[in-house]
């Protein structure tokens, strides 16, 4: 059994030495050819290169073209357009025309803004520096409003996030449904 083993054994070891000596001899063979024949394709013009290169010259052309254009058409002057005020100027009357009421001074009594979920002893102090001491002011506050207001506390997207204008007009629908005490 052993010896029919071994010989097995040595007929697959010739067989892939043998295919991997004829194989070897006719890559070298094929190549050869290969080569031939691609440097008779560029000679004669035959080969597909010449005209994948001369689609991509036009294309590039068509390009060059189309990008022309847009600089003639981005270089025209719009007779409409003003020149335009300096950005940190005109940022900051934009802001400024968005600033909510302020008062010099609270209504009687301020009210105790940190009662609104996300406004603490410092934003507290903050607001009431810009003149913000009710419940009614921050509930009227608008979307321009908000942004001015941002600007001022930095610390934006604050107000949506935490829901300041609709937790403060509850605040304000629930003093005005209370009876005032003598």
């Amino acid at each position: 059994m052993g010896y029919l083993f071994f010989q097995i054994l040595i007929w697959i070891l010739l067989a892939f030495g043998l295919g991997g000596i004829i194989g070897w001899l006719l890559r070298g063979f094929t190549h050869a050819f290969a080569d031939e024949g691609k440097s008779e394709d560029v000679q004669s013009g035959r080969g597909g290169d010449h005209i994948m290169m001369a689609l991509l010259k036009s294309e590039l052309s068509d390009y060059k073209k189309r990008v022309k254009e847009l600089e003639a058409i981005a270089n025209t002057p719009d007779p409409a357009s003003a020149p335009a005020p300096a950005p940190g100027k005109a940022k900051k009357e934009i802001l400024d025309a968005w600033q909510p009421t302020a008062l010099p001074e609270p209504k009687g009594v301020a009210d105790d803004l940190k009662k609104v979920r996300g406004i603490g002893p410092k934003i507290e102090k903050t607001l009431n520096d810009l003149g913000i001491y009710h419940y009614y002011q921050i509930a009227a506050l608008d979307e321009d409003n908000i942004v001015w207001l941002n600007n001022h506390l930095h610390f934006p997207g604050r107000i949506e996030r935490e829901q300041w204008v609709e937790q403060t007009r509850e605040f304000v629908q629930q003093s005005i449904e209370q009876p005032a005490t003598p």
